[in-house]
This record gives C-alpha cells, structure tokens and sequence, in this order.
C-alpha cells in the first residue's frame, strides 16, 4: 500500500507575504476614506481631541455627537490593527533583500511604538467620553497627557516613515516616488502641522491625509502579486 506523503507546513512564502502586504495596504486605505468621509458628512471625528481645549470645550467636542464619535474611533481602531499588520508582513518581506537592515529594524519598531500610542490614545478617547456621559470632570491634565501623547505618536510615525523610506527598494518609478514622500514630503509637512498657525496647519493636515491614502494605494500596488509577463517597471 502506498504511503501518500504531505509537504511540511512551511511559513509563509516571500510573494504570499507580499500579497498580504499589498491587501493589508488596499483595507487600510478604504478604512481610511471611510474615516475622512464620516468627518466630511458629519463633522465628528477625533482629530479635535487631539488639541488643547479648555475642559467646557473638549467635554463639548465628545458630547457633540457620542455613537459617531465611537464609530470613527472604531474605524480607527480597525485602521490601526491594518497598517500595524502591513508593516509586519512589509518588514519580513524586506528583511532579506533590505539596503539596510538596521534601518529596517529602527523604522519599524518607530512604527511599531505608534501603532500602540495610537490604540492607547483611542482606548483613552473612549474613557474619556464615558467620563463626559456620566457628567464626570476631564481635569486640563488628562486633556494636556492626551495632547502629549498624541504629539509623540505623530511625531515617532514621522521618523520611523522617514527611515522607511531609506530602507524600502527603488527600482520602479513608483517605488522611488513612494521613498521620495517618506522621506521629503510626509516629515516637513507633519513637522509644520504644530509649528504653523492654525489657517496654515488645516492645509497641512490635509496634505498629511492625502499623503497616507496615496503611500497605502502605492504599496497596495507595488506588492500586488505580478502576473506572467508583467514584470515591466512601472
């Protein structure tokens, strides 16, 4: 009787991980249109929580509107889970062939230490509007750590993206455009959000968004699996 031997469950191969790359990239920006198209249509979002108000002001801005505002910090929370996962797959897939494995490394644990400030950050949002629910205070200190804290996350994502873009490959137009932005167009811009008056830093943050949907929809396309015959350069 013959013996019908399996292959070892092996791990995921290079171009699997390159696919999971490009498909975590593609959800991560849907989510992120879905967010901005919630805050276009109904004005609710967290981005405000994430500015120094006086308390009456910031207990208003979570009362507005309290189930959207939980609905866009869970499409938040969703978003968080997806980019933190397409760096995962983006770094192992990289790890072999990477210019610079340190670099590597360096941009995703920055990366890494955003993703859990910003769930952080989230989990803090919906402590915060049980608080204002219950008619509980906000003291100006919880609303000064959670600016803090927002400020370190942006400000770790803008290095770990800036150290991304030295790390990543650039042989396709696409690929040098992509490090381009990582490295001279999303760090100037998030540095002048809070450097510049607030008529400036709306443009900018603006600018912020449109720069991490196109990063998205770039390595979603990059990674996407090649058919036969289609490894010309884009």
């Amino acid at each position: 009787m013959n013996r019908i031997t399996h292959p070892p469950a092996a791990a995921l191969t290079r171009p699997d991980l390159g696919a999971m790359t490009s498909r975590l990239a593609l959800a991560a920006g849907l989510v992120v249109l879905a967010m901005f198209a919630t805050f276009v249509v109904t004005g609710i979002g967290q981005d405000p929580l994430q500015y120094m108000h006086a308390p009456a002001d910031y207990v208003a801005i979570l009362l507005k509107n309290p189930p959207v505002l939980r609905m866009a910090i869970g499409m938040d929370n969703l978003f968080i889970m997806l980019y933190s996962a397409m760096f995962l797959a983006l770094g192992t897939t990289l790890w072999c062939g990477s210019r610079s494995s340190s670099l590597l490394l360096a941009a995703l644990a920055l990366l890494a230490a955003s993703g859990l400030l910003d769930l952080i950050e989230n989990m803090h949002f919906l402590t915060m509007i049980a608080t204002a629910l219950q008619g509980l205070e906000i003291s100006l200190t919880q609303i000064e750590l959670q600016v803090w804290e927002s400020l370190i996350k942006f400000h770790l994502s803008y290095l770990g993206l800036f150290l991304l873009g030295f790390a990543l490959p650039h042989e396709t137009r696409m690929e040098r455009a992509l490090c381009f932005a990582l490295r001279w167009v999303q760090l100037p811009v998030g540095l002048l959000i809070y450097l510049t008056p607030p008529a400036v830093a709306l443009p900018l943050v603006l600018t912020r968004f449109t720069f991490f949907f196109l990063a998205l929809l770039a390595i979603w396309a990059i990674y996407q699996p090649r058919r036969a015959g289609s490894d010309a350069p884009v």
